[in-house]
């Protein structure tokens, strides 16, 4: 499972302040659940959190588990039982595990990982590319905008910014930390020197801005009718067409890529 950026985030700034955390996951589940096994919510010892696992009354019971590890240093165990039967709703199961700013926090560190955080590489830093920004950190990805002339005021809010001193500098680049890419540079001679760079990494997701024609001409050029990486015109079909409404498709379909179910 990916790693939402924020909890790290979060995770410095409460080390920075020597909070001790509690964190709550997941562990199992039943029927149809809000939150799937794996999904976290972080506790500091102020009470402050990140997370959502479900209703107000499980995020107290979240919180009172929390208190009383963060006071005697145990793990905590306890199940969510619908109270009604034909609510539809599941059951689920749930571990605190405390973690102490004197004890280094013990292993928390590698569940807190940035190489664990879902990444999306950028070809393109014009105005349209910042809604697409924007909407994946609210997504919790980690964000690189690459560009031969990076315009920051578009995309300062991305994690990275890489400036290439020439296009053809994108081929020197390691491209294996990033699990999906999108490339709206507007230049059909750029995109094709991004879309080749892409071609040998293990990214699940490329996607390309363009028209149907030139799209279809460029996965012949490429040999990409039968992969099912590229993605060209990128984005679900939802029927907007400003710059907000392609981001929102654009993020959907990766979305649903990351999660199998395109």
């Amino acid at each position: 499972m990916f790693l939402n950026k924020h909890f790290i985030e979060f995770f410095e700034n409460k080390k920075e302040k020597k909070l001790d955390i509690a964190v709550a996951t997941v562990i199992e589940t039943e029927g149809s659940t809000f939150s799937k096994v794996g999904n976290m919510m972080l506790i500091d010892s102020n009470g402050e959190s990140i997370g959502v696992l479900g209703s107000k009354y499980l995020h107290e019971k979240v919180f009172q588990e929390a208190k009383k590890a963060l006071i005697d240093g145990k793990n905590y165990t306890f199940e969510s039982i619908p109270k009604d039967e034909s609510s539809g709703h599941g059951t689920s199961k749930y571990e605190i595990k405390p973690y102490f700013f004197d004890k280094n926090y013990s292993n928390l560190g590698e569940l807190i990982n940035i190489d664990l955080v879902y990444s999306l590489l950028i070809f393109g830093s014009d105005s349209h590319v910042t809604p697409l920004v924007l909407m994946a950190n609210v997504m919790g990805w980690r964000t690189t905008v690459v560009d031969v002339e990076i315009k920051k005021e578009f995309v300062s809010q991305a994690d990275v910014l890489i400036e290439l001193e020439k296009l053809e500098d994108v081929f020197t680049m390691d491209l294996s930390s990033y699990n999906v890419s999108v490339i709206l540079s507007h230049s059909p001679k750029t995109d094709d020197k991004y879309l080749q760079a892409l071609l040998d990494t293990n990214m699940h997701y490329i996607g390309m801005m363009g028209n149907r024609k030139n799209m279809q001409k460029k996965a012949e050029i490429f040999n990409l009718i039968d992969d099912d990486r590229f993605f060209a015109p990128v984005g679900f079909k939802i029927g907007g067409n400003t710059a907000q409404s392609i981001a929102l498709s654009i993020c959907a379909q990766i979305e649903a890529k990351k999660n199998g179910k395109i």
